[in-house]
C-alpha cells in the first residue's frame, strides 16, 4: 500500500485524509465520484470543516471492509 498523507490532531485523536488520497487508494475511485456520493449522501462518512472535506482513516477502513463482497452470491458480507 502506498504512503498516504494524513493530518493528524492530537486534541481529537482522529487520523484525516482529504478525498484525492482516498482517490488514490482505492482503484477506479474518483474525486468526482466521492463528491457525487456526498451530494447523494452515499459512500463513506466524512467532515467538513467550512470548505474543507476530510475523510477519518479508521472510518474509512470500516467502510471498506463493510463494502466487502462475498465470493459467487455477490452481496455484500
Amino acid at each position: 500500500m502506498s504512503t498516504v498523507n494524513t493530518t493528524e490532531s492530537p486534541d481529537v485523536g482522529h487520523e484525516f485524509v482529504k478525498p484525492q488520497e482516498v482517490a488514490r487508494l482505492i482503484p477506479g475511485l474518483t474525486v468526482k465520484k466521492l463528491a457525487e456520493w456526498r451530494y447523494e449522501r452515499r459512500g463513506p462518512d466524512y467532515y467538513k470543516f467550512g470548505r474543507v472535506i476530510l475523510y477519518d482513516v479508521e472510518e474509512l477502513k470500516a467502510w471498506i471492509n463493510a463494502s466487502a463482497m462475498s465470493a459467487g452470491d455477490g452481496h455484500a458480507r
